[in-house]
């Protein structure tokens, strides 16, 4: 049985993780503090809210709740086990359609024991998904939301990001789910 239970971490990257760029490239009076929330356009509300806490173990804050002045319920906020973060699923038909196929974000993993834990719970709950496919610095797999939103869970560099080789050469161009064009 899995456990019910799961660790996405989404770790700020800092200056000293990745390489420089050109001197006099940022102005340093400005700073970002980090992600404040991200958010997914959907087209019914309830399936969706159903979806992520099935497939992702998403816990709904309701004290968060998004509503017209009539009442009428338009976005949610979930969290994610860790991730910390904010996540808002936002009723948006238009945008969920548009969206369709594309991949706004990827979740880092420990490892590729990490990776098929998830495989597993993914399984359990009946989310369809890609097998583990070999990607340009470790390896992910995919599934996704019921408007088709494509969501990734990504191996984590086991350094860091600062010193990763991109490794072309290992992809799995070929998989239905990935190549140079992004999801079919």
């Amino acid at each position: 049985m899995a456990p019910n239970y799961f660790v996405v971490k989404v770790a700020p990257i800092t200056s000293h993780q990745l390489p420089s760029g050109p001197p006099g490239r940022f102005d340093h009076h400005v700073c970002l503090t980090g992600v404040h929330h991200l958010k997914f356009p959907v087209s019914d509300l309830p399936a969706s809210i159903a979806w992520f806490e099935a497939a992702l173990a998403a816990t709904r804050v309701e004290k968060y709740d998004h509503r017209h002045p009539d009442g009428t319920l338009f976005g949610v906020i979930l969290m994610l086990p860790g991730v910390p973060i904010p996540v808002e699923l936002r009723r948006a038909p238009a945008a969920a359609t548009a969206n369709a196929g594309f991949d706004p974000v990827t979740f880092g993993v420990d490892g590729l024991d990490g990776l098929q834990r998830w495989v597993d719970h993914l399984d359990s709950v009946g989310i369809e998904h890609s097998s583990i496919i070999t990607g340009f610095i470790g390896h992910l797999v995919e599934f996704r939301t019921p408007d088709g939103l494509c969501i990734r869970i990504y191996t984590d560099p086991p350094n860091g990001f600062a010193d990763v080789e991109m490794r072309p050469d290992q992809v799995e161009f070929e998989h239905p789910r990935l190549g140079p064009a992004g999801p079919s």
